[in-house]
This record gives C-alpha cells, structure tokens and sequence, in this order.
C-alpha cells in the first residue's frame, strides 16, 4: 500500500515540526526526508528538509505534560460532564485554533497509555480556563470527571479535516450543521469563521444529540439556531444553502451523518467548500503508533497528524 504523496502536516512549519517521523525519516510531508529522488512537497513554509540537514543532533521538540487544577467538573447532561481545567497561558494561546486537541489523563495515572484525546470545546483566555465535555465511558475517561488535577500534553491540531477551508474562508456566507456529541468543536470554528468576517448560521440536527451549553455559547456570539433532521425535516436547510450564496459548509457529527450532510450540499453545488471532524481513533496524536491509519485511495494516511480535505476524506473513505 503506498503512501500519498503531497499529504499536509498539522505540524508542518510549527514549533514541534521537524517531528520523531522526520527523524526517523517517516515525514509525512517531505519526500526527500523520505528518501525519495525529488521534491514534490509544494510547501511554501520553511524546508524541513534543510532544517533536518543542518541540525541532525538537535533533539525533537516534544509535547509536555503539565499538572494542572480542575476548576470545576459538573455534569450537564446524563453522564456527559464538562471540566474546566486551569492551564498555563503558553498551552492556552494554540488552543483556541480549529481542531484544537487534548490529552488528558488522571494525575494518578504515569504511563501514558492512560492519555485520552479531547476536542477543545472553549477557553477563557482571560483566566486561563480550558473547557472540555468528557463522557466517562472507559479506563481512560471514567477517572477524569472526579479529579482535582488533571495532566494535560497539548496542543495537538489535527482535530478537524478542512482547516484551510476553515482559515482562508472570509466575508463570505457559512452554515455550521451539528449532530451529536462532535458539536463541542465547532465554538472555535465558528468564532475563527465571526473574526474572517463570515456570517454564520447554525443548523441542528434535532433527533440527535443536543448540548444546551453549546446552544448558550452560541446564542451569546448571537448565531442563529435553526432545527432540522434529515429524514423529514430538511428543506430548511437545502432552502437556505440554495438561496443565501453559501461558500462553506462545517458538518460536524459522526461519519454517517457527515456523508449525508455532503450529499446535499453536493447536489447543490460541489464547489461550496466543505469540512468535517477527525473522528478517527486517536491513541498517540504523533503518526507514531498507527491506531489512526486509515486507507483511502490505496494510500495510508495518519489522520492525527495528516491534514485533509473534508470532502475528499469522505469521498474515497473505505
């Protein structure tokens, strides 16, 4: 099974970029790195491959792990619970990108088999609160929503396939439709799409999941909610995709949902740009262990740290 050629690294061009796999010569992106003949990168950033050649002995510049206070954990749905964890305010300022990602793990807890990946649903910046939603359903989670202090290793960034979509989008008209327990990523999209200058309209799907506190911190940024289901109740939404100009569309639920959600927008126009969450198996966030690979066209793909287009992933996922 080959792999593909041209992947985009979330990492790529940032502080923890070049990666163990650049050392290992496994990089994602460079395909020199890679012992390939040619440069097929198209990466207009700084070479990785130039800073690998001139500092081979430097180490790699790893995610810590941070010992940080649990403000608060309540639960605000039947076994759904948010935690707001007060973490240091270097860690915070990458937090509040698209896709932003979490570990978390009980601060009993040594070996980092115990780290679970959590989807950033908000910050404080002001006091330097994280808010995550935890559903206590294993080893891993169940211990998170009765601690006082929580390790946490972040930031990661690959929570969401489309983040270019997401970042480069601007003055243009955007619908955000969520469904389930994957909407908690949607708040730092819809405030980077607010600061580009978009107008941004929700839709939920309403035989889902609902979180009233994402519902609030919507209505506090004074977004629209609008109700809908697929089966019976969708003409709302191709109606106003339809007939409002739409350049982008966030489908944010599970894959099923997803693949349904670009159908439509599909059969309306194909060009409307289009965006999901990384709903895959996360268990090391740094392309190391593997449990994300996926196979699409052929190829591997590491899809905790491999960037992809929303609509692309969907379409050939097998």
């Amino acid at each position: 099974m080959e792999r593909p050629n041209n992947q985009f690294c979330a990492d790529a061009g940032g502080k923890f970029c070049p990666c163990h796999l650049g050392k290992s010569g496994d990089c994602i992106k460079c395909s020199l790195i890679r012992g390939e003949k040619t440069c097929d990168c198209k990466w207009q950033g700084v070479c990785i491959y130039n800073i690998l050649q001139h500092d081979k002995i430097l180490p790699v510049e790893e995610r810590m792990e941070v010992s940080c206070k649990v403000i608060e954990s309540i639960e605000i749905e039947k076994n759904i619970y948010l935690i707001k964890i007060k973490v240091p305010p270097y860690i915070l300022r990458d937090l509040c990108e698209p896709g932003a990602y979490v570990f978390l793990k009980d601060k009993d807890r040594e070996n980092n088999y115990f780290n679970a990946p959590i989807s950033v649903m908000d910050i404080d910046e002001e006091n330097s609160i994280l808010e995550v939603v935890v559903v206590p359903r294993g080893i891993k989670t169940k211990p998170l929503v009765n601690c006082d202090e929580i390790i946490v290793k972040a930031p990661y960034f690959n929570g969401i396939f489309g983040l270019k979509e997401i970042k480069s989008n601007s003055c243009n008209k955007c619908v955000i439709v969520l469904d389930g327990l994957s909407q908690v990523n949607s708040i730092n999209v819809i405030r980077r799409l607010i600061r580009n200058n978009n107008e941004v309209e929700v839709f939920i799907n309403e035989k889902g999941k609902r979180l009233s506190l994402v519902e609030e911190k919507l209505k506090e940024m004074n977004i629209k909610i609008n109700l809908f289901n697929l089966d019976n109740k969708k003409d709302e939404l191709i109606n106003y995709i339809k007939n409002n100009d739409i350049s982008f569309v966030y489908s944010c639920g599970l894959i099923y949902f997803n693949k349904r959600i670009l159908q439509l927008v599909d059969d309306i126009n194909n060009e409307i740009k289009f965006a999901i969450p990384n709903n895959n198996l996360i268990c090391c966030g740094e392309g190391i262990c593997g449990a994300c690979t996926v196979r699409l066209n052929n190829c591997r793909i590491k899809t905790c740290k491999a960037q992809m287009n929303g609509r692309e992933f969907l379409s050939n996922l097998k």
